[in-house]
């Protein structure tokens, strides 16, 4: 029987298909969630558990730099799914910067700087949850309480419209969206981390 994060994955991507995306097609198969466990904790970073079902159930999806317009990879709008190693890739690469903080594991990216991460240090009162880090600002915020959470919301983005495609393009209903992730994590304040 499907988790509720798997049932959620697999109802993106088939609302990714009904737009027309081409990364519906795109699909990684997951990895072991031993492999996933070993290695995010090879970056000294302790994953969530729903990090890691994510991972095990479905490795981000298939993207090739310099050939695919980044528009066009989106999973939802403005931000694609890393796979795990491109994940841990960029994690390298940012993770020395300033103000980068060495819990987090970027796990969606727009091409431009900017990343939904999660935080994978356990001692921290925000373990597990879902910021937006936008890469030269100093002040990001907490949208989301956990991995779940994320998916669910997108998943309901879709299917209540506040996620369309136009032009080719996947479009938002921002202040819908809103709403939508309200409603999934009703307990749940956006705050700043």
């Amino acid at each position: 029987m499907l988790s509720h994060l798997e049932t959620a994955v697999d109802r993106i991507f088939g609302h990714l298909r009904a737009c027309g995306s081409l990364i519906a097609d795109r699909r990684r198969p997951g990895l072991s969630p031993a492999e996933v466990e070993a290695r995010i904790r090879a970056l000294g970073l302790r994953p969530p558990k729903d990090l890691v079902q994510l991972y095990a159930y479905c490795d981000g999806t298939t993207t090739t730099a310099g050939k695919d317009l980044l528009g066009k990879i989106s999973f939802f709008p403005g931000f694609y799914w890393m796979n795990l190693e491109k994940a841990v890739t960029v994690y390298h690469s940012v993770s020395t910067h300033s103000l980068w903080h060495r819990s987090w594991l970027p796990i969606f990216a727009n091409g431009g700087g900017d990343f939904y991460i999660v935080i994978c240090e356990s001692a921290s009162p925000f373990f597990g949850e879902v910021p937006l880090v936008m890469y030269d600002e100093t002040d990001h915020i907490a949208e989301f309480k956990n991995v779940s959470a994320m998916f669910e919301t997108i998943e309901r983005c879709f299917a209540q419209k506040a996620f369309f495609s136009a032009y080719g393009y996947l479009r938002a209903d921002h202040a819908k969206m809103s709403a939508i992730a309200h409603s999934v994590q009703p307990d749940f304040t956006e705050h700043d981390i």
